[in-house]
């Protein structure tokens, strides 16, 4: 068996820009929904949430870019911040400050030989959209979305090939995540499938027109939406629990799979809609069947699989949305976890990456797929990050023996995370990345290549045959 990949494929890694800029108040950005939003701190942590700060990354970016490339890196996933463009969002002209940071930004990676890939949402909603409109819940906020997709994609289609419209669209419809992934909250007199449906219609409407515009704008582009895939299975080899897993896995994965690749509501989701006496008469699926179409590929993250248990009989359409929407699904206690419970379950990324593009024909991306460890007791035991390592080298076996074995087209894989930064909980003891960032001092915080760091640009070097040794 072939124990590499090919040599066009793209290794290197991806960030959320909020998550790792910092510079709120610089060149006139607007603060969005990360910047404002207020987290229960992880276990065992201390929420750090300056996001004025971060990892400093809207400073020492050049730096951080000729640290990708000395690994190697052949294409980098990042976020062109939507309120750094838009600081209100709806704004008639873009920032222009805040496009010739990117410019920079974009140059240096051109000039390291590093392919962009950028990001168009990724938790950085301007905080007036989600504040005045009740963010994607409005159909106006769709509108300032495209507009700002527009404005960007019109300044840097020269330069940048790659586009993602919408990062983890899927996550966008449930309550604990619609403020970050969509700016939106339900409104108290409105039920969980009907803000369910309203949130995944307008975004997939915001996503697909996204597809569209860029196609007519850029079209040698390379173009995506994207879903988080984190399967959920049976707890108990138990008939409830399987069926409770199917359905969770089906509103989760399968019906986004159908409307971005195929664009349509499957059948299981019409009859989900006609039970909970929602209408979709006046959605409009023309938009989002001509970007099925147009898509080139489908991105992806994954990080980690869950087990769901019931007793529920799932006789019933209440009974369906309580697994839905109230169910908590948690770590597969027969595979080890990080710290924080996140499964670690490579097999399983496999397994997934066969029924996606199985299923739905697009080549796959891997935008995002790492591991959030704890910090050392010292910064020697922190650099010393042999469970990143074991971590990656599983899941990257599994991926390379997807491809070659399984047959799956995937475009490449970039990791998260090159630079240590905030986690979607606003920490930096989560730490995520490949390189190491200290304190500040005097302006700066430090850099400092960790272990991973050197075994991950033998990988890329090797074209991950060194995951097989």
């Amino acid at each position: 068996m072939n124990k590499c990949v090919d040599k066009t494929f793209l290794w290197g890694g991806a960030l959320s820009n909020v998550q790792a800029e910092g510079g709120n108040q610089a060149l006139g950005k607007g603060l969005n929904v990360y910047d404002k939003l207020v987290v229960t701190p992880e276990k065992g942590q201390i929420s750090q949430g300056d996001t004025n700060i971060a990892a400093n990354h809207y400073h020492q970016f050049p730096e951080d870019i000729k640290l990708m490339h000395e690994m190697g890196f052949k294409a980098y996933r990042f976020s062109i911040v939507w309120s750094r463009i838009n600081p209100t969002g709806i704004e008639d002209k873009p920032n222009k400050a805040g496009l010739k940071y990117y410019d920079r930004m974009i140059d240096e990676l051109l000039n390291q030989g590093i392919e962009p890939v950028v990001s168009l949402v990724h938790f950085d909603m301007p905080s007036y959209l989600a504040e005045n409109y009740n963010g994607f819940l409005s159909p106006k906020v769709i509108d300032y979305y495209l507009r700002h997709v527009e404005q960007v994609v019109n300044h840097f289609k020269d330069r940048v090939k790659y586009w993602i419209t919408y990062n983890e669209i899927n996550t966008a419809p449930f309550d604990q995540m619609a403020g970050l992934v969509a700016g939106s909250k339900r409104p108290d007199n409105m039920s969980k499938p009907k803000f369910f449906h309203d949130i995944l219609y307008n975004t997939q409407l915001a996503s697909s027109s996204a597809v569209n515009l860029i196609r007519r704008l850029s079209p040698n582009a390379k173009i995506s939406g994207m879903i988080t895939v984190n399967e959920v299975r049976p707890k108990r080899n138990d008939g409830k629990d399987r069926l409770a897993a199917d359905i969770t896995n089906k509103f989760n994965i399968d019906l986004y799979g159908e409307l971005m690749c195929n664009g349509r509501y499957p059948d299981f989701y019409q009859r989900f809609l006609k039970l909970n006496q929602i209408s979709i008469q006046h959605d409009d699926l023309a938009e989002i069947k001509l970007a099925a179409d147009n898509m080139d590929y489908l991105a992806i993250s994954c990080y980690q699989t869950r087990v769901i248990s019931t007793e529920l009989s799932m006789a019933n359409i209440s009974e369906m949305n309580q697994i839905l929407f109230d169910t908590v699904n948690e770590p597969n206690p027969e595979l080890p976890a990080s710290h924080w419970g996140w499964t670690i379950d490579p097999e399983g990324f496999r397994e997934e990456l066969n029924h996606l593009y199985q299923k739905y024909k697009k080549p796959l991306f891997v935008v995002e797929n790492g591991i959030g460890l704890q910090e050392g007791e010292t910064l020697k035991d922190t650099l010393n990050d042999v469970d990143r390592i074991d971590y990656h080298k599983k899941y990257i076996k599994n991926m390379i023996n997807a491809i070659n074995l399984d047959g799956v087209n995937i475009v490449g894989y970039l990791m998260w995370a090159p630079i240590d930064f905030l986690s979607s909980h606003k920490e930096m003891g989560k730490r995520y990345g490949l390189i190491y960032i200290g304190t500040m001092k005097n302006g700066v915080m430090k850099r400092i290549p960790k272990k991973s760091f050197y075994w991950y640009q033998k990988v890329i070097s090797t074209n991950g045959a060194n995951v097989y040794e």
